[in-house]
């Protein structure tokens, strides 16, 4: 079973183009460690399927190949740690932060850090061209319950 499901993986990750991966990354913000995603979610302009590959020697890393996108966001489990974590009560829910494919390239890019406390000592990722690292938390059961089940909310 886990060597059909690796082979359909690599199947769907073949590249659709002659450009090269793009990696993202997904950081704790709290920690600075690596997370590995269980789903991620990546939303083009222009529309296209983007092809994904996890690989083994880095599992918290994925390659996406884009054969036209100029932009794209990301979503997954994680909360972002680049928007404010304090924000009003009843607020909606940020919306996605959008990537530019010939940036992300060009220079890469890192997303801020707000969700490390005044005394936690993270060194920062730098940019590398061809790489997006995201700076995410866990998500509480709030903001789950927020933004995954209808009519039911664990807050306060």
């Amino acid at each position: 079973m886990k060597a059909a499901l690796i082979f359909a993986l690599a199947l769907t990750a073949l590249p659709v183009s002659a450009q090269s991966p793009l990696r993202i990354r997904l950081l704790d913000g709290k920690s600075g460690k690596a997370l590995t995603p269980a789903s991620i979610r990546i939303a083009t302009m222009p529309a296209e399927t983007p092809r994904y590959l996890i690989p083994a020697a880095d599992p918290a890393s994925v390659l996406i190949y884009l054969k036209a996108a100029q932009t794209f966001t990301v979503s997954d489990q994680f909360m972002r740690c680049d928007v404010d974590q304090k924000p009003a009560p009843n607020s909606p829910a940020p919306a996605p932060a959008q990537y530019t494919v010939a940036d992300i390239f060009a220079h890469g890019a890192v997303s801020s850090d707000n969700c490390a406390g005044p005394k936690t000592k993270i060194t920062p990722a730098t940019p590398k061209p061809g790489e997006l690292v995201l700076y995410v938390r866990h998500a509480t059961p709030c903001e789950i319950s927020k933004n995954h089940v209808s009519g039911i909310s664990f807050c306060n």
